[in-house]
C-alpha cells in the first residue's frame, strides 16, 4: 500500500512538473514572439488540479492493471516443461 502512495506522489508531482515545463515553454514563445511574458495566475492553478487529476489517473490504472495481472496468473494452470 505504501508503494502505491508514493507512486500516487510522485506522478502527481511529475505531472504538475510537466505541465510547468510545457506552459513556460508557451509563455516564452509568446515572449519571443510579441515581447511580454505572459503566465496568469489561473494557469498555475490548472496546472495543479489537471496534473493532480492526472497522477491519479496514472495510478488507478497501475492498480489495475497489477490487479488484473494477479488474477490473470491464479486462473491459469501451470504449463508443463518440454
Amino acid at each position: 500500500m505504501i508503494a502505491y502512495i508514493k507512486l500516487l506522489i510522485y506522478s502527481c508531482v511529475f505531472c504538475i512538473a510537466l505541465g510547468f515545463l510545457l506552459i513556460g515553454g508557451g509563455a516564452f514563445f509568446i515572449y519571443l514572439a510579441k515581447g511580454c511574458f505572459f503566465f496568469p495566475v489561473y494557469h498555475v492553478e490548472r496546472i495543479f488540479v489537471f496534473g493532480c487529476i492526472a497522477g491519479s489517473a496514472i495510478t488507478l490504472a497501475t492498480i489495475v492493471f497489477n490487479l488484473i495481472d494477479k488474477f490473470t496468473v491464479r486462473k491459469k494452470p501451470p504449463s508443463a516443461p518440454d
